[in-house]
């Protein structure tokens, strides 16, 4: 099965708001910066439940309207990073001189408990599903 993408280029430019990047990616680059938006979406989703059509769309428009704006924050999320990939993500700690950057924060700073992946995905588009019932927070009573 072909990955689902769940906005267009015109989606994306509605989402944000008349703020453009510069430069305006192609529309060949904008077309795969959101099939990898989706998948990141996607990869967001994997227990969440509603109804799809054959093809794995969701067939609720509510539904469908946040997949789209999540994918939209995502791919923006990918423009302000400058980090379409993930790997930048996944780099260590970059020292110049006494200056550390990136990393942990272990040896001393704010700590960065978050993982590859969830570094990767824009706070904006986990709102966003959080916001529509996709997303729920599992609670461990240990």
């Amino acid at each position: 099965m072909a990955q689902r993408t769940y906005a267009t280029p015109s989606d994306y430019f509605d989402f944000l708001d008349g703020d453009v990047p510069d430069p305006i990616p192609d529309e060949k680059q904008l077309n795969a910066m959101l099939r990898r938006a989706s998948t990141v979406i996607d990869g967001r989703l994997r227990l969440s439940v509603y109804d799809t059509d054959e093809d794995g769309y969701p067939t609720d428009a509510d539904v469908s309207d946040a997949l789209k704006e999540a994918t939209c924050a995502q791919a923006a999320w990918f423009e302000e990073t400058d980090d379409v990939t993930g790997a930048d993500s996944q780099s260590g700690v970059v020292k110049i001189g006494s200056v550390s950057l990136g990393g942990s924060g272990v040896s001393g700073g704010a700590s960065n408990n978050r993982s590859a992946a969830d570094s990767r995905i824009s706070p904006e588009a986990v709102e966003i599903l959080r916001n529509a019932g996709l997303l729920t927070t599992a609670v461990s009573h240990w």
